[in-house]
């Protein structure tokens, strides 16, 4: 069996302790973020199968990458969204100060697509917590459960929470009761 997840803890979290414990013993492979090097990698085919030769240069890929900072997510979308503009320009090649203005809007298109993939819980909390300029748990759950319509238990709406956090939609700051949630800088 191979389990893969973003996010051990919230993988093992509903599972009974007897199938935890057993799977707790498994061997752990480990994954830092990409290096500029691995995402010029990853991008590299993309240029290579998508576009021209001379389309984007081995040092924009490494602006990029730069820029990405260790997510690929944010690489081969920012590299989607420049060669976009340079096309809609009308341009042979991406211009460095394309790509440098691609890289706000590809980490505001991914933080969009993460928004429209959550469930209505998800929603509910996100709506609440950008509503506020910083809320406390206990004042954003009594807000949560006078707006849905069948309330999840706390525990659950941690679970929410924490997969907001994880999207980087929100922040979590603080521990405990000083904890506070506020909706994450998109930079």
């Amino acid at each position: 069996m191979v389990l893969i997840a973003n996010q051990e803890k919230e993988l093992f979290e509903p599972l009974n302790a007897r199938l935890t414990s057993r799977l707790q013993t498994a061997i752990r492979i480990r994954f830092d973020r990409y290096s500029v090097d691995e995402l010029v990698g990853i991008l590299r085919p993309r240029v290579r199968l998508g576009l021209h030769e001379d389309a984007v240069t081995s040092d924009q890929l490494k602006l990029i990458a730069n820029a990405a900072a260790g997510d690929a997510r944010v690489g081969i979308e920012t590299l989607r969204v420049a060669v976009r503009h340079a096309t809609h320009e009308g341009l042979e090649s991406v211009s460095d100060d394309i790509i440098r203005n691609a890289v706000s809007e590809a980490k505001s298109e991914i933080r969009q697509r993460n928004v429209d993939r959550l469930n209505s819980h998800q929603q509910i909390l996100y709506d609440i917590i950008t509503e506020h300029e910083e809320i406390h748990p206990s004042k954003l759950y009594d807000e949560y459960r006078t707006r849905a319509s069948n309330p999840r238990s706390e525990r659950m709406v941690r679970n929410y929470l924490r997969k907001l956090v994880h999207y980087n939609l929100i922040e979590a700051n603080g521990k405990n009761r000083g904890r506070v949630y506020r909706v994450a800088s998109s930079e």
